[in-house]
């Protein structure tokens, strides 16, 4: 019997350790694996900032989430445990094959540099939809995920950031990931619609605040006069 325990950022003002569950892509990555291989596990949150919890710190010096305690066994980092849970309790069946590794690992960045960037017009913007339009002609020669007819981890880790992007662009840089991006919409569709997604979920606005704290943003960013 398994002993699985998820420690994540915690949702703003809930106190450490919480059960209510926060923003993080990279912890939202680690559940959606844990639901696609009907593992049980429990889940602890932890706020974040300077104040976590000691047990938790002598645990994990660094701090860092999201953590996966299998009985004694502590592991940090959403790519470490997706490869611990597949080494361990998926037979490797979630490894994306290598050939396909690379795919859409750019988005994410270049979002994050052009939120951080403040500014609607940045040089990123036209990168991040290069690397939009890219991801899309990939998933019409090789879709409808990215290794093909069923999704592996990196689609776990790439779905949720691509939410998070859509909605903090949408709300501070007024941008709307291009409709002529046919497979690219079906595929947020595809994957936000499965159970494990709309069960691990959370609120836009908590998406929107977090960025907002994360990158000290105004309200808005768009249309804001200089």
């Amino acid at each position: 019997m398994s002993d699985l325990e998820v420690f994540g950022k915690a949702a703003p003002g809930t106190g450490s350790p919480s059960k209510e569950r926060g923003d993080c892509p990279f912890t939202q990555r680690v559940f959606l694996e844990l639901e696609e291989l009907g593992l049980p596990y429990t889940t602890t949150y932890i706020q974040e900032g300077p104040n976590k919890p000691h047990w938790f710190m002598v645990k994990n010096p660094s701090g860092l989430m999201p953590v996966l305690r299998d009985g004694e066994t502590w592991i940090q980092d959403s790519y470490k445990i997706a490869e611990y849970l597949d080494k361990h309790y998926a037979g490797n069946t979630l490894k994306i094959p290598v050939e396909f590794r690379d795919v859409g690992d750019k988005i994410f960045p270049i979002f994050t540099k052009w939120l951080q960037s403040k500014d609607p017009g940045s040089p990123c913007r036209d990168e991040f939809v290069e690397e939009l339009v890219g991801f899309d002609r990939h998933l019409q020669n090789h879709g409808p995920y990215i290794a093909g007819e069923r999704p592996t981890d990196s689609d776990f880790a790439l779905a949720p950031k691509l939410r998070h992007a859509r909605v903090a662009l949408a709300h501070f840089m007024d941008f709307r990931f291009p409709q002529e991006l046919g497979a690219v919409q079906s595929y947020m569709n595809r994957m936000e619609s499965r159970e494990s997604f709309e069960k691990t979920n959370y609120p836009d606005e908590m998406i929107i605040q977090g960025w907002r704290t994360k990158f000290k943003l105004p309200e808005k960013i768009a249309n804001v006069p200089n």
